[in-house]
């Protein structure tokens, strides 16, 4: 019996981690990053679909953006007609079709790649993230992995349960278990803090919220509540900063005939969704910035070039700016978090939080943790790296299911 490695699936990135002597690590790709962006990249060379998962894959978005595939865990076993897919059509690049073929409306969302007359499907898109994963751990560890924790959200159920396993089966993987992400995180805390506690895990990833309260029981934890949203993430922080920049980009180029979001010159018609894709990445990197500094300048070349290749954005942006247009954002998560407690009165009127874990990479912003001690107080633990604390927990869990076999 090998290695069991834990994966975090995420929305925006993934990690994979496991034991060794007892200890838990974190898998690193080649070049040396524990974080891998869950993105495919589908191309053709000399007639042959090809594919770039990854880092790389997420370098081509602002290139060619219709064949940058990211988000996917969003719509797993998800019906074309949900509101997952309505959202992502505002928003996103690549195209979303109805399957006709398909014998599940739960399975009927396809990928369109028109440029190259392509088309996927949400699970075969995992797939290619999955097995980039599988490949990455074998490497780094040398030798075969098979057995493998998958963890979800609290909020996805039965049908992502569903269509995580088809993938898991796809790519070889043996699943021993699958765990909510928040659970994960609570295992990955009690195997640094022994005894009773009772702890919440507020998991603001790149998708989803999920606030959970978890009391440490013989052999493991009781959830007591837990609440989420499925549309509220890291990826809906970059988006309303990007709405923000394309209204100041606009605001600055009313001299460049720019009227109601359009250009027109010789024919051209350019929308809102065409400089959006010049400035989306610089949106998310101005974020990440603004967790050190006060001020960052946001420059972007040519951001219409059929239309100017002359204009350029440049915005100087101020942590005060990011923190008031993201707001109503971080009140709503705020709101999920006191709703999930109020649930878990009902259940242990008497319960104390002893320790609060901020889990995903949005939850590093300060407003953020500003925002959680005003409401929790001094209480939070960060002896553990959000973005690894999933993965971390999901290969504890399995070496303990693997024991338990044994």
């Amino acid at each position: 019996m090998g290695k069991v490695i834990g994966i975090d699936f995420g929305t925006t990135n993934s990690c994979v981690a496991y034991l060794d002597q007892g200890k838990p690590r974190v898998v690193l790709d080649k070049e040396r990053y524990k974080i891998v962006p869950s993105c495919v990249y589908i191309y053709k060379k000399n007639d042959n679909v090809r594919l770039m998962v990854g880092r790389a894959a997420k370098s081509k978005y602002v290139e060619n953006p219709f064949c940058t595939i990211h988000s996917i865990k969003r719509f797993l076993g998800k019906s074309y007609d949900s509101e997952d897919v309505r959202m992502a059509q505002e928003r996103y690049f690549y195209i979303l079709e109805k399957d006709e073929k398909a014998q599940s409306h739960e399975f009927d969302i396809l990928i369109r790649i028109h440029e190259y007359d392509i088309s996927t499907s949400p699970v075969d898109i995992a797939v290619y993230i999955f097995r980039y994963l599988k490949q990455m751990a074998e490497a780094y560890l040398r030798e075969p992995m098979e057995d493998v924790v998958i963890t979800m959200p609290n909020t996805f159920k039965t049908r992502y349960t569903a269509a995580i396993k088809q993938v898991a089966e796809k790519v070889g993987f043996n699943v021993i278990g699958l765990l909510d992400e928040t659970m994960a995180t609570a295992f990955a805390f009690g195997y640094l803090n022994k005894g009773e506690h009772t702890i919440a895990v507020y998991d603001l990833g790149g998708g989803t919220i999920d606030f959970s309260i978890l009391r440490r029981v013989k052999g493991g934890y009781e959830e007591l509540g837990s609440l989420g949203d499925g549309w509220l993430g890291g990826d809906d922080f970059d988006y309303a900063i990007t709405e923000y920049l394309l209204r100041e980009f606009k605001a600055s180029t009313r001299n460049r005939r720019f009227a109601d979001g359009k250009v027109y010159k010789d024919g051209i018609t350019i929308t809102d969704k065409d400089i959006l894709r010049a400035i989306k990445t610089e949106a998310e990197k101005a974020k990440i910035a603004l967790s050190d500094s006060a001020h960052t300048l946001i420059h972007v070349s040519n951001v219409i070039p059929e239309i100017d290749p002359d204009l350029h954005m440049d915005i100087k942006l101020s942590r005060d700016v990011l923190e008031y247009i993201v707001t109503d954002l971080i009140e709503k998560t705020i709101s999920i978090s006191l709703d999930a407690i109020d649930n878990a009165r009902t259940l242990a009127p008497k319960f104390k939080i002893d320790a609060l874990l901020l889990v995903g990479g949005q939850a590093r912003m300060p407003k953020i943790k500003q925002r959680l001690r005003e409401v929790f107080g001094e209480i939070i633990y960060d002896q553990i790296l959000p973005e690894e604390a999933v993965a971390i927990g999901a290969a504890i869990y399995g070496n303990v299911l693997q024991a338990a076999k044994k």
